[in-house]
Order: structure tokens, then sequence, then C-alpha cells
């Protein structure tokens, strides 16, 4: 999944695009922009200068004249691509295609794009409840650490997970899979650490290494890597799964199983991490951290995973 990095680089190409031009045409195939079209005038949005294409964490906004806008999400498989000379057919894959006079731009396999008026920051439900974003525009201040910490220390997540949690778009908007990962490694944080376990110098450690990673991977094109740390990935064999090969040079711990920590030498790791449960059951994703650097137990976390959880009134409990 596009984490907020990626995100915010498809704003910015699509900002420098369209930015500051009139629709051309805009097509839509996701059930609510179509809903969206057939409760407002044919060609409302046509000649409407686009004035801004922005993000927040993983969303991405395009704010049109006239108080309209429109909202998409890639989840997993979504994307953005600009063409000066755009395919005539319709591709299966295409959500959208936002045509102006010198180019186009157009959304594949992403399940979310809206339509709508007003302020999408207070109309979208989801971008409604979002956390402080990981990247910060120039123009606003640097990233919210009392936001963050705000919403990270409440009651509800005193016993949640520290990898847990920083998923969690309402606490901090952007993070996904391998900047958590990465973080975590960055911090010295053991994936299951408690959030009200926590010490200050640990909290520190978060709200610096957030907006860095975060700043390192928008930068870089998705590398969490310092200079430094790349130049021996790219270096030393043993250090990657096929050398020369870019793949196993981009992060630290993400997706580096099995091959050498960059700090200690010791083994990458990975294992299933309990995310949400509910009473649906629970949801996990793959979390990837060095045992010794970051002190976590293995056997203790994979004796954990084998854990259910079931309902039984209303309530969660393990068995």
């Amino acid at each position: 999944m596009p984490e907020g990095p990626e995100v915010r680089r498809f704003a910015d190409a699509l900002d420098r695009t369209l930015g500051g031009k009139p629709i051309v045409s805009l097509k839509a195939r996701t059930k609510t922009a179509l809903s969206w079209q057939k409760e407002h005038p044919t060609g409302v949005l046509l000649n409407k200068r686009i004035e801004r294409v922005l993000s927040h964490g993983k969303h991405l906004v395009g704010l049109i004249e006239g108080g309209y806008y429109f909202h998409s999400h890639l989840m997993m498989w979504g994307s953005w691509a600009i063409l000066d000379n755009p395919p005539q057919e319709i591709d299966r894959r295409e959500r959208s295609r936002i045509v102006v006079p010198d180019a186009c731009a157009i959304l594949y396999s992403a399940p979310i794009f809206d339509l709508g008026t007003g302020n999408p920051f207070e109309i979208v439900e989801n971008l409604r409840t979002l956390g402080t974003d990981i990247l910060r525009y120039p123009d606003e201040k640097p990233f919210d650490a009392p936001e963050f910490l705000q919403k990270l220390l409440t009651p509800e997540n005193s016993d949640r997970t520290i990898g847990a949690v920083l998923l969690d778009q309402q606490i901090v908007a952007g993070i996904g899979n391998y900047l958590r990962a990465e973080i975590l490694f960055d911090c010295r944080l053991d994936p299951w650490r408690k959030v009200a376990d926590l010490t200050g110098e640990e909290l520190e450690h978060l709200i610096h290494s957030i907006p860095l990673m975060a700043q390192r991977a928008y930068a870089t094109g998705g590398f969490t890597v310092s200079d430094e740390a790349r130049t021996r990935l790219q270096n030393n064999p043993s250090l990657v799964y096929t050398p020369g090969s870019e793949y196993g040079t981009r992060h630290y711990v993400f997706r580096r199983t099995n091959l050498p920590c960059l700090e200690c030498g010791r083994t990458i790791r990975q294992l299933r991490q309990v995310t949400q449960a509910d009473e649906e059951g629970e949801k996990t994703r793959i979390i990837y951290f060095c045992p010794t650097c970051q002190g976590t137990n293995v056997e203790l976390k994979k004796s954990k995973s084998k854990r259910k959880v079931v309902a039984a009134n209303e309530n969660i409990i393990e068995v």
C-alpha cells in the first residue's frame, strides 16, 4: 500500500500538472462519483480551475474552483499516472480520468474516488478524523508533536501495542507497514511494547523519528536508510538477498528477514502482529524487526501470536 510519502509525491506531480488549469473533462467510474455526477448538472465541473492538489496521510485531495473537490485513496494497488497523450480506450483498471488543456491524469486500481462540494476535510469522514500528518508542507508548522501525543496517550490506547497504534490513521496519518517497521527500529522499540509503558525518552525518539523517516522516504522515493547505510548495502553482498539488485537496499529491517542487522549483525526477523481485535476477530500485519536491537523476545511473541479472540456478551476475551 502506498504510504504518506508516496501519496505526497503523487499529489505533488498532480499539482504541477493540473494546478491552475481548467478541467476539459472529468470522467469517473467509482459508484460514489457516478452517484454524485447523476445528482448534479452535466458538465458542472467543466472549465472549473483546479486550484490545488494536496495530500494528508494516505489521502489525496484536489480543490476545484467554486468549492468543489475530488478525493482519492489508493488502498493497496492504486496509482496515478500523468500522460501527455492519453489512450482513447478505457483500461479496465481506470477509475478516473481528469483532462486539462495540456495533460491528463488517470487513476488506476483505486477503489476510492469521490467528488463533492464544500471543505472535504470537514465533509469526508475519513479526512475529518485523521491524525496529524507525518509530512508537513513548507508553509505549515513542523510535525505536530503535541497533537500526536494527545491522541496517542489516551486511556483507550494505554493497553495497545506501539506497533499497532502507529498504523492507526486517527492517531498519526501516513504510516503504513514499511514506515512503522523503520520508525520502530530507528527508535530501538519493541513493536509489542504497550503504549502505557513507553518512557518519556522513548516518546521523544518517536517524535523525532516519525517525521525524519517520512521526509527521508519522500525525498528519496521510498528509501529510509541513511546514505552511509545504503552504501554498505550496495557494496556488501552478505547484507542483501541478491547482490547488484536494489531489492534489500532500501530499508533497515522492512523485508530484510533473515539478513544481518546493519547495527548489531544479528538476524532480522518477522512475525505477524495483531493490529486490531473486535467481534469479527483479529486483524494482523507482518512486522519486521531486529530482536537484539529492539529487545524483542521472539519465542514469547510466537506463543502469544497463537492466541484466539472470541466475542462473548459484546466483550473481547482471550482464550
